[in-house]
């Protein structure tokens, strides 16, 4: 269950800007979340649930959105919707792709006091 040590990696992230803008609680964090980011999130939830335990995001919500998976084809140079990582462009049949946008996790914004 690598949920609970990417929960960990969002709030010590946290826990270091809590530090660094010198607030002293955090109430809401939307998380960005790639459809091929290999994510479980329920998994990830319960780990946020767990890891912000006496923490500056302890009483935080946590807000996450579910970021498309988008691919470009280099052999047709056309952008397309990515439902797995393993497949050719829909477009041409080409293996000469990239996934742009959608595999990763992000924190993209967080309310402080």
């Amino acid at each position: 269950m690598h949920e609970l040590s990417l929960a960990q990696g969002v709030i010590q992230l946290l826990e270091d800007q809590a530090a660094t803008g010198h607030f002293q609680r955090i109430t809401h964090v939307w998380l960005d979340v790639g459809a091929l980011a290999c994510v479980e999130l329920s998994s990830l939830q319960f780990g946020l649930e767990v890891a912000r335990r006496g923490t500056v995001a302890s009483d935080a919500q946590f807000h996450i959105d579910i970021v498309p998976a988008q691919g470009w084809c280099f052999a047709c140079n056309t952008a397309f919707r990515a439902e797995q990582h393993a497949l050719p462009c829909p477009h041409c049949g080409s293996w000469e792709i990239q996934i742009d946008k959608g595999n990763a996790m992000r924190v993209r914004e967080m309310e402080v006091e």
